[in-house]
């Protein structure tokens, strides 16, 4: 009789036993999975960094941490009135971005605003590769001239020797006699 009770009892736990080792061992393989997933993301970001590198390499752009200060220079002139200089500088390592956002609230429905983006790469060369996006709003004319909506949105790529600066870019409002002139300076810093 305690034979039997002892193999019915077996007999009962067996099934339980055999679930919680294939739970078990679904965990462990989903955990396997889930490394295996981990370790292919890990080279395949690796391969792309090599690839960038070697990319780099081709153009003569040296892989670097130096810091690089950008001045940028805008000039807006309306008609014959005096030109007005806007100066924005940043200091920013090579191959990394920079950002600077800057608005002002303004009577109407119109904003003042500048943004500057710029990521400078040093070239083999000594060289400043610079990847430059400006996006201005400018003040909309003076009290007693008519509001005159108006932006310049430049992405552009220059190669800057440090220390220079240089007019990138020049343009014209299409609705106004409005002039807007672009000058960057880029200095590597020691």
């Amino acid at each position: 009789m305690r034979k039997t009770i002892l193999i019915l009892c077996a007999l009962t736990l067996l099934p339980i036993t055999a679930r919680a080792q294939g739970d078990q061992a679904a965990s462990t393989s989903q955990a396997q999975q889930e490394r295996a997933k981990q370790e292919i993301a890990k080279q395949e970001r690796q391969k792309a960094e090599e690839e960038s590198a070697k990319q780099q390499q081709r153009m003569g752009i040296v892989r670097s941490y130096t810091n690089v200060q950008v001045e940028l220079t805008i000039t807006d002139q309306l008609g014959t009135l005096a030109p007005e200089k806007k100066t924005v500088s940043m200091i920013v390592m090579s191959g990394s971005w920079s950002k600077i956002r800057n608005t002002a609230a303004r009577t109407g429905p119109f904003q003042v605003g500048l943004n500057v983006d710029a990521r400078p790469f040093l070239n083999a060369e000594g060289g400043i590769q610079l990847e430059l996006t400006i996006y201005y709003y400018p003040p909309q004319g003076k009290p007693d001239q008519p509001v005159l909506p108006t932006e310049l949105n430049q992405s552009l790529s220059v190669l800057l020797q440090s220390g220079k600066p240089m007019v990138v870019s020049q343009a014209a409002d299409p609705a106004s006699d409005r002039k807007v002139t672009v000058e960057v300076k880029a200095t590597i810093l020691k």
